[in-house]
């Protein structure tokens, strides 16, 4: 991994805009879905993905087709988990799944999970709604940041309520953080 950054963020918003603004013009996903394959071939079973937002690695093509995979639509304020054919895009602007099977999310196994700063100590800063980490607050299941070297930091404003991820994939590395 790219050395972290040494740059402290007073706020979440401060972390997100900064990421926001350094996003490098290339982004390198062929080590990203190396070392993506490379955890999800030791997993099986029924997991959450997301689709990709354009600050986002895609996930298209890379998921492994012997897992079941379920994708989070907004519903009452809420992500549920959801696997159809028909897609729609949600009110915050990424792609969902239209009258889809629903599952609930204990039967889920693990998550990969989009966010748009990341810590070396699985810390997650999403984009400020806070729907991920009401959802991992109710799992065991493992918890998975996706993400580019560039969006890593030594540490970052986190509260009480945000979730850390299990493990951190990036183009650079498999950061195992817990289990």
């Amino acid at each position: 991994m790219q050395e972290s950054r040494p740059l402290t963020f007073g706020t979440k918003q401060e972390a997100r805009e900064f990421v926001r603004t350094h996003t490098p013009k290339s982004l390198p996903v062929m080590g990203l879905y190396k070392n993506l394959s490379q955890v999800l071939d030791a997993q099986s079973g029924q997991w959450a993905a997301y689709k990709a937002m354009a600050s986002e690695p895609p996930l298209e093509g890379i998921l492994p087709a012997r897992m079941d995979w379920y994708f989070p639509a907004v519903q009452n304020k809420t992500l549920s988990f959801s696997k159809s054919k028909n897609w729609k895009r949600s009110e915050l602007g990424f792609q969902e799944p239209e009258n889809g099977v629903q599952i609930e999310i204990g039967q889920l196994d693990g998550f990969l999970v989009p966010g748009l700063v990341f810590s070396k100590k699985g810390e997650r800063i999403g984009r400020g709604q806070g729907f991920y980490d009401q959802v991992l607050n109710q799992t065991k299941a493992l918890k998975v940041g996706v993400c580019y070297s560039y969006q890593v930091f030594e540490q970052l404003p986190v509260e009480a309520h945000d979730i850390n991820m299990d493990v951190l994939i990036t183009d650079d590395e498999i950061l195992w953080l817990k289990r």
